[in-house]
Order: C-alpha cells, then sequence, then structure tokens
C-alpha cells in the first residue's frame, strides 16, 4: 500500500491547481456561471460524448505513471490515499473528487461538455454491456459479479432518515455509505472492494450514481436537513494531493460545482426487504480478561466467516442489566455530547486471501427473533454492512500501512430502542451472508475478538 508521504511530490500536483473552480463562497454557496446535466448511462451511452469519454478512459489508462494527473493510476492513488470512508464528509469529498476527475476528463479530451454519467442501479441493477467487452477501456478483470440487486436498499430514503452527517441519529451520510455504496462495491468485487477502486471504470458511474442520491435526497425535502452553508461544519478545506485542495462549502450543492442530474428523484422501485429468521448460533472461545473491560457486556474470540450465516450469543448479567435499559430509555444526545451508547465492536479484523477479492457481504444485525414476523422491519434490527470494502476503508482511516488487522464499530443503540426488547438477559448478533450471483465459498474474514460494549462511545 503506497502510503501518503510517498504519494506525490507537491511539484507534480501543481498541474491540477487549474481545475479549482473558480467560485467565490460567502455564507452562501455561489451557483456556477453555467450548469451542465450529467445523465443516466443509458441516455449517455447513445449519445455523442461516448465516444468521447471511451476515447479520453483510453488514453489515461495508456499513462501508466501514477505521478502524472493524466493517469488513471493518480486518480486512483489520491483515492487510496486522502479519502474518507465510515467518518465524516464521505459524501461531500467524493463530490469534490468526481468533479476534479471530470474536468481533468475535458482538458485531456479538449470537450468542456463531457460529463461522467451515473449508473442507475435502482432502475437496472445490471452492469451496462459497455462495461463487460474485454476489448473496451471499460473494461477490467476479475470482477466477481455484475449484478448489484443484493447491493441495494431504501433505507437511506425513509422518512425518518431527515439528518445528514455521520453520528447524528436518523442520518443519511452513513445509511447511503452503507448500501447501496459499499455493498455496490463489495459484491462486484475485484478491485472495486478496495480502495485502488477508481482504476475499475464503474467506479466513476458508480459514485456519480451515490452523489446524484444525495442531490435527490436534498431535494425531496419533507424535513431532511442538511448543515446550512454558515455552518462551521463547511469551514475547512478536502485535500486530493499535496497543493491541491477545495473549500468543503462548494460541495454543499452540486450546482456550485457547475452540474445537475437529470434525474434527482429518490428510488422507489425495490420491494421491501423482510427481516431474515436468526440464523443457527456459535460458541465462541471465552474472552482474555485483557479484553474485558468495565463497559464489556460480553463476547468472546476467534470467529471466522465464510458463506454460512451465523449468531453470536452474548449474555448479561443481572448486575448489567438494570445499566443496559437505562441506556435504551435515554434520549438522543445532541451532536456534540459524547453519546452514551451500546456498540458492537469487532477486533482484529482481516480477509483472507480469497476474502480480499470480493463478491460477498454480511449484513449485520442485532436480535433478529428466531423467527420472522412482520412487527418490526429489516431496517429495524440492521446495524450495518460488513466486507472487504469496509475493512480496506478503516484500514486507511487508522493509518495502517501493511498492517491488516483493524477495529470496527457499529452503534447499536437506536435498533435496541426501536425493537425495545422485552428481556436484557442477552443480546444476540447475527452475520447475515450476501451474495452476488458468483458465490465465494470458504473463510473471508477472521476476528480475533468480538464483544459488545455498553457505556460513553470513544471521542472521534
Amino acid at each position: 500500500m503506497n502510503s501518503r508521504r510517498r504519494f506525490l511530490q507537491s511539484s507534480l500536483a501543481v498541474a491540477l491547481v487549474p481545475l479549482l473552480p473558480r467560485i467565490s463562497f460567502a455564507d452562501e454557496p455561489q451557483v456556477a456561471a453555467a450548469t451542465v446535466t450529467r445523465p443516466s448511462w443509458e441516455v449517455f451511452r447513445r449519445g455523442p460524448l461516448y465516444s468521447v469519454y471511451v476515447e479520453t478512459i483510453r488514453k489515461m489508462r495508456a499513462n501508466t505513471n501514477p505521478s502524472d494527473p493524466n493517469s488513471w493510476f493518480y486518480w486512483a492513488n489520491v483515492h487510496q490515499n486522502f479519502c474518507p470512508h465510515g467518518v465524516d464528509y464521505f459524501l461531500a469529498w467524493h463530490r469534490g473528487y468526481l468533479h476534479l476527475f471530470e474536468q481533468k476528463l475535458r482538458e485531456i479530451s479538449r470537450n468542456n461538455a463531457l460529463v461522467v454519467p451515473y449508473w442507475d442501479y435502482y432502475t437496472n441493477p445490471n452492469m451496462p454491456v459497455e462495461f463487460l467487452d474485454p476489448t473496451s477501456p471499460l473494461y477490467i478483470a476479475n470482477r466477481r459479479n455484475t449484478n448489484v440487486h443484493a447491493s441495494l436498499s431504501l433505507d437511506p430514503f425513509a422518512n425518518q432518515i431527515i439528518n445528514f452527517p455521520q453520528g447524528a441519529p436518523n442520518a443519511f451520510e452513513p445509511s447511503v455509505e452503507s448500501r447501496p455504496h459499499n455493498a455496490v462495491h463489495n459484491i462486484i468485487g475485484g478491485v472495486m472492494s478496495n480502495l485502488q477502486s477508481p482504476r475499475d471504470p464503474i467506479f466513476w458511474v458508480h459514485h456519480a450514481n451515490i452523489d446524484r442520491l444525495w442531490a435527490a435526497w436534498v431535494k425531496a425535502g419533507n424535513g431532511r436537513t442538511m448543515p446550512p452553508p454558515s455552518s462551521s461544519y463547511w469551514s475547512d478545506i478536502f485535500n486530493y494531493a499535496p497543493g491541491v485542495s477545495l473549500p468543503r462549502k462548494v460541495t454543499i450543492s452540486t450546482v456550485s460545482l457547475g452540474y445537475t442530474y437529470e434525474n434527482e428523484n429518490m428510488p422507489n422501485r425495490i420491494p421491501p426487504v423482510r427481516a431474515p429468521n436468526r440464523p443457527p448460533l456459535i460458541k465462541l472461545k471465552a474472552l482474555s480478561p485483557q479484553l474485558l473491560g468495565t463497559q464489556t457486556l460480553g463476547g468472546g474470540e476467534q470467529l471466522s466467516l465464510d458463506q454460512k450465516s451465523v449468531s453470536v450469543e452474548v449474555p448479561v448479567s443481572v448486575q448489567q442489566q438494570p445499566r443496559l435499559r437505562k441506556l435504551l430509555k435515554a434520549s438522543p444526545q445532541a451532536a456534540d455530547v459524547n453519546p452514551t451508547t451500546v456498540r458492537v465492536i469487532l477486533d482484529g479484523v482481516s480477509l483472507t486471501e480469497l476474502g480480499q477479492g470480493g463478491g460477498y457481504y454480511y449484513k449485520v444485525y442485532i436480535d433478529l427473533p428466531e423467527h420472522a414476523n412482520s412487527k418490526h422491519e429489516d431496517s429495524d434490527y440492521l446495524l450495518g454492512t460488513l466486507g472487504p470494502f469496509e475493512i480496506s476503508g478503516m484500514q486507511h482511516h487508522a493509518g495502517h500501512d501493511g498492517d491488516d488487522k483493524v477495529q470496527l464499530s457499529f452503534p447499536a443503540t437506536e435498533a435496541l430502542q426501536e425493537i425495545g426488547p422485552d428481556k436484557l438477559d442477552k443480546l444476540t448478533v447475527s452475520f447475515i451472508r450476501v451474495d452476488g450471483d458468483t458465490p465465494v465459498k470458504g473463510t473471508v474474514i477472521n476476528i480475533k475478538a468480538f464483544r459488545v460494549e455498553a457505556g460513553d462511545a470513544p471521542v472521534q
């Protein structure tokens, strides 16, 4: 893995400076002088810019110098070394990244009308055929699946998802990052399952769609709220390479960057998903004494995940149950208060060689009923997703360089409050395996220790 220190010399990154938008900023984001429309892939591939787009990508992929901003590999390294995943600004940073890449396409093609189209997989989850032609620069080998139906969810667009940033209750950013974003990366697999994913040309039309879904969520209104332009949330900058940055405020809306989307409606075409039955329970080795902190309710060691779905049961002692019940009855804290939460924590998470190739992910649930019923929806029990892309993103966020073992944490308070369990003598965490059309069989993820904690959440 390339480190940030080895990424690029600042003198090489100066070539990107002319690409920064010439927009002034006050309390309100300014509208660009002219806007273009990013169309769906189905419309774009039949238009005059399709051949220009393909030829430009061919030229960039032929340039194998990762220090040259005209190279395809330069942009993959920008993503690997600077992108935020699982933290604040996931959506905003990628909006700026997509904008800078689009500007580079225009520069290389000498066509200022060129845009990055979006793949609307909610309408058609099959990868566009143009990306499957081995003779095309849109093709890359070793993808494991080309249908992403198993990655889709309407959870981010539910009426109760009215807040935006990571850490807020009922927030859009973490919901859409989990599914469809992460899940699409995981199901496609190959290079898409790690932070070098921009090397796969499907990455760009996937991220254009994620950006479109954000714009659609904002446009839908009905209580959905972004941090206002005057908020300190937008007061810093985003880094993309040494010497290359964008003000955060420019990413508040697409029109600030000079574009809109052909379709800015939220999706509603997939049927609702019922909660699954709880999969079989497995027993783990007892937690070592050094892992039993004052906040630990219980857990175990040496959890391996393969093609089977499994559940792990955590007994809650009589002494711990009153504290847990008190946490679940507490009202949500303000965003600036260190929250008291229940969390499922996975320590020492690593991928096997088989698991690195993707093609799968796991939906992580809490307290699934042994036999599903209609009382609660699938999303009520769901804590998040776990797959190679999440692990790769956490490696980056943790600053690991060569160490493949990381920690992942899943907040569980909201789910438990929604379920409202009658008894708190045990908690059950389930890992439901999700595969594409080509299942991957064998151990893919190893987890050194699994535990449930209840107490003050760590400060980010």
